[in-house]
């Protein structure tokens, strides 16, 4: 692909971008960017003049797990402010509604030899409006968000937050292992710099030998390179990765032969444990990683178990020469573009064809051409037809294979194979014990599944494995949440928040912690703090600050959030689908029908649009109508599985989109099918129970539940289930005397009492929250 000099140094605009230095100059101007904002503004720089989608951003800068975009939103504008691009007509990036952001800044490459000339030109040099395709920096392949910290961030890290991972890691699954180790990226001591690529290849490749040590606990890529540059004492960094040994090293390479110096440190003396030069031909990479992986066995007297000597056999290969090729297939796999995973897959099809029967090629070539089916949106039965054989070759070969397990896991998930994505992701953690992405694809799909006991079992042993990656933690609070477990909850929300203090979605954890305990005040709070002092793109934080006042009946400042985002974003159709309950609550049925007339909604192709109108419609009683909007929202183009359906959405952390089945049994009951009726409470009951019962502790839960009983006429059950989840911090005492779920109970005198406690509750806290 075509690149500027070595280090991909492109101007855009007035500034020259350096994304191996993370640094923009403009005459004598120069700042250091994050390594994921260099990430951002070279995805952008990729696409100059097009729109680039909020999911791709999410995708190529955020990877792997669920974010949200207020992610993005919030990177894009800390980014235009650095640019310098804060008036109200941009002339860097562009928000385009509902779309993406596109860059409109003219891109154009630096040659090597004019690129310290052209820094401190800068604002003279014309800019050519070519779009380039220029490197961008490393980012983590699997299902976990990487985190590189900037130096600032880094060092408040190693001060502050440091004591945060000493209360937490005293004990239980986040202790340092006996034997841990941590291999910071390897350093090109070239002296042109130009073999990073080969040494983060080799770095990486080293963990993965080390990890095939079923004693030792290798800490995962995404905290091992939050250190790369940094000159920090092994003791800080050991505190911070709560490891107890440090494997560095540096590598000169000439022509065909290479010098590595490898030292291994004791995290928790700072003393030198061991350390070697090898002088080798560059063909000798594999056999050099095997001996260093000896080394540090014999260093640390681990014992190789019989698995564990045929697991580094099997990472052999007779072709040293294409190994390298594979090396550096491995640096391009990890930058997460298109066409680095298109680099990435032919430089591992030229290993496969040199050496049919290296095993770890298959599985590196599966994960890179799943990534490639995401960036040319193939649908995935045709990227099946190419990893399945993969996947069957590298079992072939070795069927203990772990990578081939997780990998395969990862496919099953992408299959809505459930199932056996599970059998497959536990098979791999058993076979590897390092393997921190199937740990928390396990974390993930449990807690998607309403199963937060057996989440966190996995959260934290990924945790353990990547103590300084920003989602687990965000993941983790999200668990305990789960659970009511809100100490912990706080905990892993504030390591996150201390992780990426930038991100919107550091402060969102806690916006929803506060509410998951009915503390509105705090909540909206966190939220103000989300949204920050600058404008906005996206509508999500207002739409959340709209349904947090309307938890406790206040209309008028919900309606007030959602118009401000309605200017600040320009989304009308968010902006009107919020209003929907807005409207409802500010004058009853006559209000909502006069906005549904207005706003047109019900033309929207939208899942969660469809859904919310047929809420609206079930308001208004007009049965066949809710109906009608529910199977269209069924099968809406844009619908994940499971949503307003799964367990995910019972979970009920907003009252939006949260089981369109409850829906449908009222209107069943008004239309007298009570046997249709019946049939999609027991289904919703069947789900509810079994979240409860493997630790589910959310008011919206509890209250959803109660929704079911009142509805199948067991009052006692609901007004059990109601009282919990008043205990558990329920406000929506408004709503459950103007919703028809609990119209069976409105005759009780202790539903009566329990909502009239609510209210009085509510009130209290609506007036400090009008004073403050």
């Amino acid at each position: 692909m075509p690149t500027g000099n070595s280090d991909g140094t492109v101007q855009i605009g007035e500034w020259i971008v350096n994304p191996s230095l993370d640094t923009i100059s403009k005459g004598t101007e120069t700042q250091k960017l994050e390594p994921r904002t260099m990430r951002l503004l070279m995805c952008l720089a990729n696409s100059a003049g097009e729109v680039v989608s909020v999911d791709r951003l999410l995708t190529e800068v955020w990877t792997g797990v669920v974010v949200g975009s207020a992610s993005v939103y919030q990177a894009v504008s800390q980014l235009r402010k650095l640019l310098g691009d804060v008036d109200p007509n941009p002339t860097y990036i562009v928000n385009v509604p509902r779309k993406g952001y596109r860059l409109i800044a003219p891109v154009r490459r630096i040659e090597a030899a004019s690129a310290s000339s052209e820094i401190a030109a800068v604002a003279e040099t014309p800019a050519a409006e070519t779009p380039i395709v220029v490197p961008q920096p490393p980012a983590r392949k699997r299902t976990v968000m990487p985190l590189i910290l900037g130096g600032a961030v880094l060092i408040a890290l190693l001060g502050a937050a440091a004591l945060i991972w000493k209360k937490s890691s005293t004990s239980g699954p986040l202790a340092a292992a006996a034997n841990s180790i941590v291999v910071l990226p390897f350093i090109d001591m070239t002296t042109e710099k130009t073999e990073q690529s080969f040494c983060d290849g080799l770095t990486e490749e080293l963990s993965n030998w080390l990890a095939q040590i079923p004693t030792l606990q290798v800490v995962a890529r995404t905290s091992a390179f939050a250190f790369r540059g940094q000159n920090e004492d092994a003791r800080k960094i050991g505190r911070a990765l709560d490891t107890n040994h440090i494997l560095e090293g540096s590598m000169r390479r000439s022509g065909d032969h290479m010098r590595v110096t490898v030292q291994l440190v004791d995290a928790r003396s700072g003393y030198h444990l061991w350390s070697e030069n090898f002088d080798r031909p560059v063909e000798d990479a594999i056999k050099m990683q095997e001996d260093i992986s000896r080394s540090v066995a014999d260093t640390l007297r681990v014992r190789l178990t019989s698995e564990a000597e045929r697991q580094l056999v099997a990472r052999r290969t007779k072709d040293p020469q294409a190994y390298q090729q594979y090396l550096l297939a491995r640096y391009y796999a990890q930058q997460l573009t298109k066409e680095s995973t298109d680099r990435a897959i032919d430089l591992f099809q030229q290993m496969l064809a040199a050496d049919p029967n290296f095993g770890p090629v298959y599985t590196e070539l599966a994960y890179a051409r799943m990534n490639q089916g995401y960036f040319h949106r193939l649908p995935i039965a045709q990227v099946s037809e190419k990893v399945e054989p993969l996947i069957a070759s590298a079992l072939h070969l070795d069927d203990r294979m772990s990578a081939a397990y997780a990998v395969r896991g990862a496919l099953r998930v992408a299959q809505s194979r459930t199932k056996e994505a599970v059998d497959d992701l536990q098979r791999a953690i058993s076979l590897n014990a390092n393997d921190m992405g199937a740990f928390a694809e396990l974390g993930r799909m449990r807690l998607e599944d309403g199963q937060p006991r057996e989440a966190l079992k996995y959260y934290e042993r990924a945790s353990a494995l990547d103590p300084l990656n920003f989602t687990l933690q965000e993941q983790l609070c999200r668990a305990s949440q789960d659970l009511a477990h809100y100490e912990a909850a706080a905990d892993s929300c504030e390591r996150a928040r201390v992780l990426k203090p930038e991100l919107a979605a550091a402060a969102d954890g806690f916006v929803w912690l506060a509410e998951s305990r009915g503390r509105i005040d705090e909540a909206l709070q966190w939220n103000a703090k989300s949204l920050g002092p600058e404008p906005h793109d996206n509508f999500d934080p207002y739409w959340a600050r709209a349904t947090l006042f309307l938890s406790l009946g206040m209309a008028a400042p919900a309606r007030k959030a959602v118009e401000r985002g309605r200017s600040v974003t320009k989304n009308d159709v968010d902006a009107d689908t919020a209003l929907v309950r807005v409207a409802y609550r500010e004058g009853g049925p006559d209000s909502l029908r006069r906005h549904l007339a207005t706003s047109r909604l019900d033309q929207s192709p939208d899942a969660s649009i469809l859904f919310e109108l047929a809420y609206a419609r079930m308001l208004l009683g007009e049965a066949p109508a809710v109906k009608e909007l529910i199977a269209r929202a069924l099968v809406a183009p844009d619908r994940q599985p499971g949503f307003a359906e799964g367990p995910w959405s019972a979970r009920a952390t907003t009252p939006l989109f949260t089981s369109y089945r409850i829906d449908l049994a009222v209107v069943d009951i008004v239309l007298g099918d009570q046997l249709s009726a019946q049939r999609e409470l027991g289904t919703g009951l069947t789900m509810l129970n079994a979240m409860i019962a493997a630790g589910v502790e959310r008011h919206g839960t509890y209250e959803l539940r109660a929704k079911v009983y009142a509805l199948k006429g067991q009052g006692d059950d609901a007004m059990r289930d109601l009282s919990k989840a008043v205990q558990l911090g329920w406000r929506r005492a408004w709503w459950a005397l103007h919703e028809p779920y609990f119209a069976s109970l409105w005759p009780r005198s202790d539903f009566q009492e329990l909502i009239t406690r609510v209210n009085q509750s509510n009130d209290r806290l609506a007036a400090r929250i009008e004073t403050d």
